[in-house]
């Protein structure tokens, strides 16, 4: 079974989101592991691949959440709209 574990620097984006942001953002990474490469049940999350290995999902209308598979983790990378996705994938080595 996957399991998500959220990266330390994600701490202070979600810090900058408002409290339904940010339960929104939570309810979504509860119900990451289940549909993570199921693409019928995935299609609600919004999960894509953006690069291989690096995916996003979304939670909310305006919000993404990037994260990376290493083995049987999901290890959320970023958290943040549009342009905080562009950033982390410019940014990323």
């Amino acid at each position: 079974m996957l399991r998500v574990v959220v990266d330390k620097s994600v701490s202070s984006a979600l810090a900058k989101l408002t409290p339904d942001t940010q339960a929104e953002v939570f309810a979504e990474l509860r119900r990451l592991p289940g549909a993570f490469g199921q693409p019928h049940i995935h299609a609600g999350l919004g999960i894509r691949q953006l690069r291989p290995g690096v995916y996003e999902a979304r939670a909310g209308r305006e919000i993404r959440v990037v994260f990376e598979r290493d083995g049987d983790l999901l290890v959320i990378k970023t958290v943040g709209d549009h342009g905080n996705v562009r950033r982390y994938l410019r940014n990323r080595t």
